[in-house]
């Protein structure tokens, strides 16, 4: 674990343990730092989400074949990355599992690929990276499940941990 990563995860760690010793400190109370849990988010409210953090983005609509929501948010970050949200219910199509990804082709890069995405996924736990079905990209990819409520601070929290992984992943490959 690289050490901006490991400092992430221990003060991540920090700010959920104190937010469990205050919520605990009075039995029967509840906590003033007690977080709405969302089960699951519209299109909508990830917009809202990426908002919040300061993210340009623009939905865009997409053939869903009924598995992903209908729009998916393009961030232009840097690099370009989307958010799809995943079995999505109802007509507002509020959805429990939301993915980022980035597909990155070698034209991005200052070298000629020869990229070993078992290593980077060995050394990266939280996001994922393989080869396109064609060979002609490569795409990194996370995923945030809301089953069970999921607080804001911690989707935004995965998110941050998205954005600093597609950034050493772009050092990785040596995207300029």
């Amino acid at each position: 674990m690289t050490a901006p990563r490991l400092f992430f995860a221990l003060a991540t760690n920090a700010l959920l343990c104190l937010s469990a010793i205050s919520a605990s400190a009075e039995p029967g109370r509840t906590s003033r730092y007690t977080q709405q849990l969302y089960s699951s988010l519209t299109m909508q409210d990830a917009g809202e989400t990426l908002d919040l953090l300061g993210l340009p983005y623009h939905a865009e609509a997409v053939n869903s074949g009924g598995v992903v929501a209908n729009t998916r948010l393009v961030v232009a970050d840097g690099l370009v990355w989307f958010m799809y949200g995943y079995n999505c219910q109802g007509r507002i199509e509020s959805c429990p599992e939301l993915q980022l990804r980035a597909v990155i082709t070698p034209e991005q890069t200052t070298q000629e690929p020869s990229w070993d995405l078992d290593y980077w996924n060995r050394q990266n736990r939280f996001v994922r990276a393989y080869q396109s079905g064609s060979g002609k990209a490569v795409i990194l990819e996370m995923d945030i499940y809301l089953a069970g409520g999921v607080a804001l601070t911690n989707i935004t929290d995965q998110i941050l941990l998205w954005r600093q992984s597609l950034r050493e992943f772009a050092l990785y490959l040596k995207i300029p």
